[in-house]
C-alpha cells in the first residue's frame, strides 16, 4: 500500500512539473511587469513627457540600472513616478546560475535576465526574456523579431532593438 502511495505521488510531482510551473509563474510576472510599465510611459507621454532618446542616438536602459520611478536616469530614461512608484526587475535578474530560455537552447548567463527598454525619441520597445517552453507563442505572436524575447511597446513593426 505505501508503495503504491509511493509510485502515486511520484507520477502527481512528474506531472505537475514545478520547473515548468515555477517558469510560466516568472513569464507571468514579466508579462504583467511590462505591461505596467507600458501604461506608465503611455500616461506619462499623454501628459506631456517626452521619450529620451533620437533617431541618431537611441536612448537604451535595462533594468540593471536605476529602478526610481522619479528619476529620467532611470531605465525607461523618463520619470513616471505619478503612475508608478518604482521600476519593476525581472524575477531571475539576480540569479546566480544560467537561465534556460522558451526555445530550449539559449542560455542567458548568470545576472542578465534583464528588462530592456530602446526609444528613438518617438517610439519605444520594452523587452523581456521568455522563460518556459509552453509560453513560446508569447514571443512568435508578439510582432517583433525575437522567439524568446517578448517585445512590446509603441513601434509597429518592433524593430528598434534585435536581441
Amino acid at each position: 500500500m505505501i508503495a503504491i502511495l509511493g509510485i502515486l505521488a511520484t507520477l502527481v510531482v512528474l506531472a505537475i512539473n514545478p520547473a515548468e510551473t515555477q517558469k510560466r509563474g516568472r513569464d507571468a510576472s514579466r508579462l504583467s511587469d511590462l505591461a505596467t510599465v507600458r501604461k506608465a510611459i503611455d500616461l506619462a507621454i499623454a501628459d506631456g513627457k517626452t521619450l529620451s532618446g533620437t533617431v541618431a542616438v537611441p536612448f537604451t536602459g535595462t533594468s540593471a540600472g536605476s529602478r526610481d520611478a522619479s528619476l529620467a536616469t532611470n531605465y525607461v530614461g523618463m520619470d513616471i513616478s505619478k503612475y508608478l512608484s518604482v521600476l519593476p526587475i525581472d524575477p531571475r535578474q539576480s540569479a546566480t546560475n544560467v537561465t534556460l530560455l522558451s526555445d530550449g537552447t539559449t542560455q542567458i548567463a548568470a545576472g542578465s535576465m534583464v528588462y530592456s527598454l530602446s526609444s528613438n525619441g518617438k517610439t519605444y520597445e520594452l523587452n523581456a526574456y521568455i522563460e518556459s517552453s509552453d509560453n513560446t507563442a508569447i514571443p512568435a505572436n508578439d510582432g517583433g523579431t525575437s522567439a524568446t524575447v517578448y517585445e512590446i511597446g509603441s513601434n509597429p513593426g518592433l524593430t528598434l532593438i534585435s536581441p
